[in-house]
């Protein structure tokens, strides 16, 4: 995708020359930088995936249950978008071991969806 300048010339004067701007439709493509992300109580911790798309998609998160995270006192769901790319972000304010587990960003267009998921675990006890 992107801007293409086409010129036509025969050696006569004048050239011509036509400007196109070319988009390809594609379903959603992520990339998650991630994948097991470590914390413990108490903490802040912000969770992040990439997507790209044309047409653009529409991006959320969900809990290990399935359920749409919304954005709130405990959870800051925030979408930056940069053409046809998104940078999704996640923040969890003062966790408990209720919130570790498996979070999915998820990400849809008209063309297809595509999802992704992130393993958030806390210490590990170790008993002698």
């Amino acid at each position: 995708m992107g801007a293409y300048l086409c010129i036509a010339s025969n050696g006569i004067p004048p050239s011509i020359s036509k400007r196109i701007e070319m988009k390809v439709q594609f379903p959603p493509m992520m990339t998650i930088p991630h994948q097991l992300e470590g914390a413990y109580v108490g903490q802040e911790v912000t969770l992040e995936c990439h997507t790209e798309a044309h047409p653009k998609s529409i991006n959320y998160w969900t809990n290990e249950r399935g359920d749409m995270i919304i954005s709130g006192e405990k959870f800051e769901s925030v979408l930056v978008d940069s053409g046809y790319r998104s940078f999704m972000r996640l923040k969890i304010r003062n966790l408990t071991n209720n919130d570790f587990g498996t979070f999915k960003c998820v990400a849809k267009n008209s063309l297809g969806e595509t999802d992704g998921n992130i393993k958030l675990y806390g210490p590990i006890a170790f008993y002698v």
